[in-house]
């Protein structure tokens, strides 16, 4: 199963570079998952056709024989017991629904995760290659017209809730943060961030990308 390029017009708009990577895969285990969920979701719809179609049939049968006292009590009972049965098969269904729209929300806001940590990548890429030019004297045309893609770039990852983490000077957290490198310095409290190595990256306040960074350590008395 393939999940199609989920900004296909926002690359059209822009004319922005082929991405290799804009198909999101996945494993055999969840496409089995996912065709289980709808043989399901069919099974529970077929089944309470079935039981709307009965409660019918016994309405009409009940308008019929209203005149009959011993029978009109039996159909009663029956129209009862199988209207029961269509709250439950309803409730059921209506369960199912509810949880089979928040699995396909997760899905979808992994892939979207996917997508941006792949993006990043590419305007990171961006960031340095502008900053090499940026040496050259010469070259203002593409030194202007990369600095216009890197904004866009920024300007798409803001609107899409993604901004960049503030690590330096901060306290190493094993949860956000990456430990690329340690040095032993005086000039700071032990395990605080001293330099951000990799740019790290929230997605509306959850860690999108870790930071990668050098921390501090205490000189050894040794």
């Amino acid at each position: 199963m393939v999940f199609e390029d989920y900004y296909d017009e926002f690359f059209n708009a822009r004319r922005s570079l082929e991405d290799p990577y804009r198909k999101v895969t996945i494993s055999k285990e969840k496409y089995k998952n996912f065709v289980e969920i709808t043989e399901k979701y069919e099974m529970l719809a077929k089944k309470m056709d079935e039981v709307i179609a009965k409660k019918t049939e016994l309405e009409r049968e009940i308008e019929y024989l209203k005149s009959d006292g011993r029978k009109l009590k039996e159909l009663e009972e029956k129209t009862e017991k199988y209207l029961n049965s269509l709250v439950r098969t309803q409730a059921d269904f209506d369960n199912y629904k509810k949880a089979n729209q928040r699995e396909n929300e997760r899905y979808r806001e992994r892939v979207k995760e996917e997508m941006l940590k792949k993006l990043i990548r590419h305007y990171e890429d961006l960031l340095r290659a502008f900053n090499i030019l940026d040496l050259i004297e010469k070259g203002e045309s593409v030194k202007k017209g990369f600095k216009m893609i890197i904004e866009n770039f920024e300007k798409f990852l803001e609107d899409e809730g993604v901004k960049p983490m503030l690590s330096k000077g901060e306290k190493f957290d094993p949860y956000k943060h990456e430990a690329l490198m340690v040095e032993e310095n005086e000039k700071f409290p032990e395990n605080t961030i001293i330099e951000e190595l990799n740019k790290g990256y929230y997605l509306n306040n959850k860690i999108l990308k870790p930071a990668g960074v050098k921390i501090s350590k205490k000189k050894s008395n040794l």
